[in-house]
């Protein structure tokens, strides 16, 4: 029986790859194979637009669409359009620091295509060697810097422990303007409100007349659920988090480090594409 599928979106890390590691050559070429039979493909993650592209480089694959900052950016390939749509207002920022303080982390913001960060912050050094020709971080001096001026996000390395608390803490601040929420076991994000991966998702399968029910997305994190909730099909990897297999249709039958997603998309769509 055939499928219906114009365009596929997927997270990146612990999603398309195992974190920080690079794209393996069958997900690469199941991507192809995608693109061969018509289908767009794009990128939805919390990271820049400027950073989804140089993955993409690197990984020798193109793009119809990016989705950077957890829904914050959008980049339509489609028609060379690319906005920063939302983002968190300075005193906002302040106000999740707040929040944050009786927990030890590590923030990170990001200041056009410039990432701030505490000095001896260990991912950094991690995050470069990642993405390649990425710009060098600025070590603030104190934490003022992060609420200088507004910003498209803030995020948090924290301890998987701390997790749950964080989670409660937050659902209990009165500003309904920004949001928080998990994007990895260790990492929490803030965000305008208005800022939602799904939202851009609509966005460019709506401009280019797409159908909904055409569309799949993947994912495994929370960030990821409004994604799920804007698609024909969401499909979580069996290594995400319960919340968001809760808004999937699909889960899959190996987890990212088994290259879940490429094994999904040969078992259950490539033989079903015209």
């Amino acid at each position: 029986m055939k499928k219906n599928v114009k365009l596929v979106v997927c997270d990146i890390d612990n999603t398309l790859v195992i974190k920080r590691q690079p794209l393996t050559e069958r997900a690469r070429n199941a991507i192809l194979e995608l693109q061969k039979h018509g289908v767009y493909f794009g990128l939805a993650s919390g990271r820049g637009v400027h950073h989804l592209k140089s993955l993409a480089e690197q990984w020798g694959i193109e793009c119809q669409l990016y989705i950077g900052m957890n829904g914050a950016e959008i980049c339509d390939e489609l028609t060379g359009q690319h906005e920063v749509l939302y983002r968190m207002k300075a005193e906002w920022v302040k106000e999740a620091f707040e929040i944050m303080s009786p927990f030890k982390s590590w923030p990170h913001a990001l200041f056009g295509e410039v990432m701030y960060a505490r000095p001896g912050d260990p991912s950094v050094v991690s995050s470069n060697a990642y993405v390649k020709n990425q710009n060098p971080p600025h070590i603030v001096q104190s934490d003022d810097e992060f609420w200088h001026a507004d910003s498209i996000k803030i995020g948090f390395r924290v301890s998987a422990e701390d997790m749950p608390d964080i989670e409660a803490a937050v659902a209990k601040k009165t500003n309904p303007d920004y949001i928080g929420f998990k994007t990895e076991t260790t990492m929490f994000e803030f965000g305008n409100a208005l800022a939602q991966k799904g939202t851009l998702l609509k966005k460019f399968y709506e401009t280019h007349q797409i159908p909904r029910e055409a569309v799949w997305s993947f994912g495994d994190m929370t960030n990821d659920i409004t994604l799920f909730d804007e698609s024909g099909v969401a499909v979580c990897m069996i290594n995400g988090s319960d919340d968001a297999k809760a808004h999937a249709d699909i889960i899959t039958d190996l987890p990212c480090t088994e290259d879940g997603w490429a094994d999904y998309v040969e078992k259950y769509i490539l033989p079903f594409l015209d």
